[in-house]
């Protein structure tokens, strides 16, 4: 049987404790941010990871600029 869940999936990306601007340059390139949320300063998260319980929703303006910066960054390493 598969369990179901009323939540919606959203990824790190979205949320406001997800901060590309409180992390190391070149792990933001990469699409790494530090997480507010986490004790460990250089600990960082995927962009594309499943957000953990504390998910609080990001202005959808900075997602999408957030998004954007990334694709930019992407298209610097091919």
């Amino acid at each position: 049987m598969a369990v179901t869940t009323d939540k919606p999936q959203h990824a790190c990306i979205e949320c406001g404790h997800w901060s590309l601007k409180d992390t190391d340059r070149s792990m933001a390139r990469l699409g790494f941010a530090r997480c507010l949320k986490k004790k460990l300063p250089g600990h960082t998260t995927s962009a594309d990871a499943s957000a953990c319980e504390r998910f609080a929703a990001a202005d959808a303006g900075a997602v999408q600029t957030r998004k954007e910066w990334i694709a930019k960054q992407e298209g610097r390493r091919t």
